[in-house]
């Protein structure tokens, strides 16, 4: 800003990028600030771009299942918005337009619920078999266990599940197209309601030993996982459904491929963006420059 004297001294309004106005019975100038042009294809943009086309692909390959999944999202806002939203750059996997065309997919150590009830915390084993924190005391799954002496070690051995509460288990298998060797993913669902009264349903007629397996008195998967899975917990409450705090546990060879510097660069490039990082340009859009004539 800028107070001027002699034959500006009467002066208002604007002339390019300079705004005249009359205050104090003096004329001051300030420049206005020009509004900075950004391009779509800058490398901070597209470095989140090159994302999202893994966490779209990742979320319609659950067909579905994944509602509802965020307990307090508001309205407006539908679960597949919570999932990119909170999942872009955390982790980071890049996919190039091609890949992502055809439907490409890496799982990664995605969240794919939030809310209130505790999480089912899960951690990998020897060989790659992932065992969780529900504790079965000292039942051991086989063939013949019954869905009431499954629910029934699970509710004496656990005190944040209800009779009637949900077990769902995700295994997401990672796969490379014969023919393209594109990434995908297939992603299997299996679900148990809890039932200590059940005691005819055999635990196998309805889920699946890929995640309904025991290890060391607790629940875990049959085998070692290619891909990733998680354990979810909820509950029907008041009209609603809530969901514990979920990330997907990962055994992904594959997956370091795509989140390094040079996967990066290539899939920025492959939408037409640029790789070259404008270290001298500032962010902020905002120039004033004050110079006082005496």
């Amino acid at each position: 800003m800028a107070i001027l004297s002699g034959i500006n001294t009467r002066m208002s309004g604007k002339v390019g990028d300079w705004k005249y106005s009359q205050r104090d019975g003096m004329t001051v100038v300030s420049q206005m600030a020009a509004k900075k042009s950004v391009s779509k294809g800058s490398y901070a943009q597209m470095s989140r771009r090159v994302q999202w086309a893994n966490l779209v692909n990742l979320y319609q390959a659950f067909a579905g299942y994944l509602h509802p999944s965020f307990e307090n999202r508001e309205r407006c806002v539908s679960d597949y918005q919570m999932f990119v939203g909170v999942n872009v750059g955390n982790p980071e996997v890049y996919l190039t337009k091609e890949e992502a065309r055809q439907g490409g997919c890496v799982v990664a150590g995605y969240q794919v619920t939030s809310g209130s009830l505790p999480s089912i915390a899960a951690e990998m084993g020897e060989g790659g078999i992932c065992k969780t924190s529900v504790q079965l005391g000292d039942l051991v799954i086989g063939n013949d266990t019954t869905v009431k002496e499954f629910s029934t070690a699970v509710l004496a051995n656990n005190e944040d599940f209800l009779n009637g509460d949900k077990i769902t288990v995700f295994v997401a298998h990672q796969i490379l197209d014969a023919v393209t060797s594109i990434p995908r993913v297939v992603i299997k669902a299996t679900d148990l309601v809890l039932d200590r009264e059940d005691e005819v349903t055999l635990l196998r007629d309805t889920a699946q030993a890929v995640g309904f397996s025991s290890v060391d008195g607790c629940l875990a998967s049959s085998g070692m996982v290619d891909g990733a899975i998680v354990w979810i917990h909820s509950r029907r409450e008041a009209g609603m459904t809530k969901v514990s705090s979920q990330r997907f546990l990962v055994s992904n060879g594959i997956l370091a491929q795509y989140q390094t510097q040079t996967k990066k660069e290539e899939a920025i490039l492959s939408y037409g963006g640029t790789i070259k990082e404008l270290y001298l340009t500032p962010t902020s859009n905002d120039v004033e420059v004050a110079h006082v004539n005496p």
